[in-house]
């Protein structure tokens, strides 16, 4: 991890409720897609989390949703800087796939697939994405996703059909799948898959480095921290009783 203070290039809105911020800032912390960085805010004790979306040798992105008062402020900047801790959390481990990997994701969860979709591209595999909204004007990065190699297919609650029931519809339940979005979404499509997984687990961080204990979920075999040990895990690791 490394504290940064960057500068705000761009923050403008996507969907409703919805921001894509980037700011200047040399990413050597960032290894993995599916990482994220604790932002300051200004009056609040605590830093908030934002998975990152994208990164280039010398900028980061993040997609995030208001929710409360410190993304509220954070929407409203569009100058100055912030400090950062970047490199939090260990991320998708895509050397754990070979040929295809699925990519699925639920509303403001599918914030750090953007980047992933873009790293397994490089690393040669196969991408296929499956993201789920409310609706269709909260839906993310279809301009982005329509320049890339990747066969992207989106679901809508407000038309009937979840991630999961989408899953099963179009028979992709053999695939490897990096998954990250609301707990009842990750544990309906480990449901329906048959494949190896790695999930990317949601819950509220105190410190978002591991000293406070205040993210901390039973796993089959042991305790973890999801802001230090994940927020990514082995799908196989998690005993969903435990954590809705």
């Amino acid at each position: 991890m490394e504290l940064h203070t960057c500068a705000i290039l761009d923050n403008h809105p996507v969907a409703p409720e919805t921001y894509q911020l980037t700011v200047h800032c040399a990413a050597a912390s960032q290894t993995r897609c599916g990482q994220f960085a604790d932002i300051a805010i200004p009056g609040k004790k605590l830093r908030r989390p934002l998975s990152i979306t994208d990164w280039t040798d010398n900028t980061l992105t993040f997609t995030y949703r208001v929710v409360g008062e410190g993304t509220d402020w954070l929407s409203r900047q569009h100058q100055g800087e912030l400090e950062l801790l970047t490199g939090c959390g260990n991320g998708f481990d895509l050397t754990a796939f070979s040929r295809d990997i699925l990519l699925m994701g639920g509303g403001i969860g599918c914030a750090p697939l953007l980047g992933t979709a873009r790293q397994a591209l490089a690393q040669g595999l196969a991408v296929k994405l499956l993201l789920g909204f409310g609706n269709p004007e909260q839906a993310l990065f279809q301009k982005e996703l329509s320049g890339l190699d990747v066969e992207a297919v989106y679901c809508y609650d407000s038309l009937g059909e979840n991630v999961a029931q989408a899953l099963v519809r179009l028979g992709w339940q053999d695939l490897p799948f990096c998954a990250c979005g609301p707990l009842p979404m990750l544990r309906a499509v480990c449901q329906a898959s048959q494949a190896p997984g790695q999930v990317s687990l949601e819950a509220r961080m105190g410190c978002g480095f591991g000293a406070c204990m205040g993210c901390s979920v039973q796993l089959k075999e042991r305790m973890a921290r999801v802001c230090k040990d994940g927020p990514v895990f082995h799908r196989k690791e998690i005993v969903w009783e435990h954590l809705l």
